[in-house]
């Protein structure tokens, strides 16, 4: 038996279960090396150059199953990928999505493409750059992305496969930040979005692009060439006095909601699609540049019976950028009011499957607060109390009213600018109320337009929601500003190196609140039960202050 045409993979931080913690997902920021850490230091005996301790992070970062090194489970936009090339005329032995591990099983000879999905694959996303000062350490995400490609660039080499390898996903723009890795890496091919870095929608013609590629249509530049799909850039860079050359792909495609393929097979998490684009229009954000499509609550519902049936689902993490837009009409919703009967359809759908459990990725305040009868009704649906709290991530951004209204004034719609501290407080607490607990992500650093006294503004709302409602139940993570979206001329804050003492205490006031809200007051009420869970909060309760402590000193 020959090996697979198209070999699919992701490193190990993208294909983990994470023990069945949420939270636990974002442990591949994590700083893993600090190449420079002087080697007579206290910590260099106990660790050497480790930073998180590898022990810890491989406790937490568990693997997934295989069978005969197939991956159980992927992240969903491979197996949308998958789906999409199955759909469109390759057969099931063509295609393979390999567990990273058993990544040298299927490159061979016969192999002609090796896609690897790459969310942060560099340790330039917002959480990496804050937790490894801006880069100054080696991220978990960066060790295993290099770690992946050094392996299939090994089997190419042990085998003699002619292979191409293409990098793609939502992580794909760091390459132009970093080429060197492109020439490392042996990697024929980058597939990027036309504006903004968001990753190229291919699943709606995963055929296509794909006998595009093995055919040798990405091969050169042709400016002279009209295509209504794609577009090859030979990027050329120079660094340290060398001319590096990386190809990129601009693959144009916006697929209706029936091209759009259904997953096959079980996604990591539980997690399925719900709708596509977000219609904000935040400047600092990517996704806001895709058009709004909804999934019909049925096309919803068989890709949880998937999950369901073949990886043992009993839970369901409902994926959009904005859940509260769900089913709105732009062109009658000029306020962004919510469509209260589509979300109310929508999650009786995803409950009426069997699942014990569902919870958004995304949402607004806003969009919570503005139709006051959409969380109670939601919450009835989905069951949401004391022993099965929501979660769900909120961009709290900035507590500034400056930067809200010049970066992201449609976010508050229908409110505005000037309302935004009401209603993040509104939010918290409606949404509190209902047993749904928002995790809060900040930026710092904003476009480099950050003053001290937005700052300050910041660190003054997160302490008057600790004082106006103590027992308030929301997270708070400071984030980075990185170049993405509308703003991806701008450039990266550098927290290592221009941190004023403002931002260093909006960074210290986002770590106490969790520490002293979060990790001691009601981590313990959210999440399932079971050993893994406390002992993660156990984790947590001990590591949590030392943040803290470092910045105090």
């Amino acid at each position: 038996m020959g090996n697979p045409k198209i070999v699919l993979t992701a490193d190990r931080t993208l294909m983990s279960p994470y023990r069945g913690l949420s939270l636990a997902t974002f442990f591949g920021c994590a700083p893993a090396i600090d190449p420079h850490r002087d080697k007579s230091s206290f910590w260099y005996k106990i660790l050497k150059n480790q930073v998180t301790p590898k022990i810890l992070f491989d406790f937490i970062c568990n693997y997934i199953p295989h069978t005969n090194g197939v991956a159980n489970f992927a992240p969903y936009g491979l197996r949308k990928l998958e789906a999409g090339l199955l759909r469109d005329g390759f057969r099931r032995d063509e295609v393979v999505v390999a567990h990273p591990d058993h990544i040298e099983k299927f490159i061979g000879p016969d192999t002609q493409v090796v896609g690897t999905y790459e969310m942060d694959p560099l340790g330039m996303g917002p959480v990496t750059m804050t937790f490894t000062y801006g880069r100054k350490q080696i991220s978990y995400d960066e060790l295993y992305n290099t770690e992946l490609h050094h392996r299939i660039k090994a089997a190419k080499e042990k085998t003699g496969s002619k292979a191409k390898v293409i990098s793609g996903a939502s992580g794909t723009w760091q390459y132009n930040y970093d080429p060197e890795k492109i020439q490392e890496f042996g990697i024929y091919a980058i597939l990027e979005g036309e504006l903004g870095g968001i990753a190229p929608e291919i699943d709606g013609h995963a055929g296509r692009f794909f006998n595009y590629l093995i055919n040798g249509d990405f091969e050169n530049m042709d400016p002279f060439r009209k295509r209504s799909d794609f577009k090859v850039n030979i990027k050329e860079f120079e660094r340290n006095g060398k001319k590096i050359h990386g190809r990129f792909v601009n693959f144009w495609d916006r697929p209706d909601l029936e091209e759009i393929p259904e997953i096959v097979e079980p996604s990591m998490h539980g997690m399925v699609e719900v709708m596509r684009g977000c219609g904000r229009g935040c400047k600092f954000c990517d996704v806001t540049l895709r058009s709004l499509r909804y999934y019909p609550p049925e096309k919803v519902k068989k890709e949880i019976e998937v999950n369901m049936k073949k990886g043992g689902s009993t839970s369901a993490w409902i994926h959009s950028d904005d859940i509260f837009v769900y089913g709105m009409d732009p062109r009658t919703a000029k306020g962004m009011e919510p469509n209260r009967e589509a979300l109310e359809e929508l999650f009786t759908a995803i409950m009426s499957t069997g699942v014990k459990h569902t919870n958004p990725t995304h949402g607004t305040l806003a969009g919570a607060i503005a139709d006051e009868k959409l969380i109670p009704n939601l919450s009835r649906i989905i069951k949401s109390g004391p022993e099965n709290m929501t979660g769900v991530q909120a961009g709290f951004e900035t507590g500034s009213l400056r930067l809200i209204e010049k970066y992201a004034d449609r976010k508050l719609a229908p409110y505005r600018p000037e309302e935004w501290h009401w209603v993040v407080k509104e939010g918290v607490k409606t949404l509190n109320k209902h047993y749904w607990v928002p995790a809060f992500t900040l930026i710092m650093g904003l476009d480099n337009d950050e003053t001290p006294e937005d700052s300050w503004e910041t660190i003054s709302l997160i302490s008057e929601l600790e004082h106006e409602q103590p027992g308030s139940m929301f997270t708070t993570t400071a984030l980075t500003f990185v170049p993405i979206g509308l703003l991806e001329k701008s450039d990266f804050f550098n927290i290592g190196n221009e941190m004023t003492p403002a931002q260093l205490g909006v960074l210290y006031k986002t770590w106490q609140h969790n520490f002293k809200y979060g990790i001691q007051k009601f981590m313990n009420k959210t999440g399932a039960k079971g050993p893994q869970k406390y002992l993660f909060n156990g984790i947590a309760r001990a590591l949590g202050g030392v943040p803290l402590g470092a910045m105090e000193k």
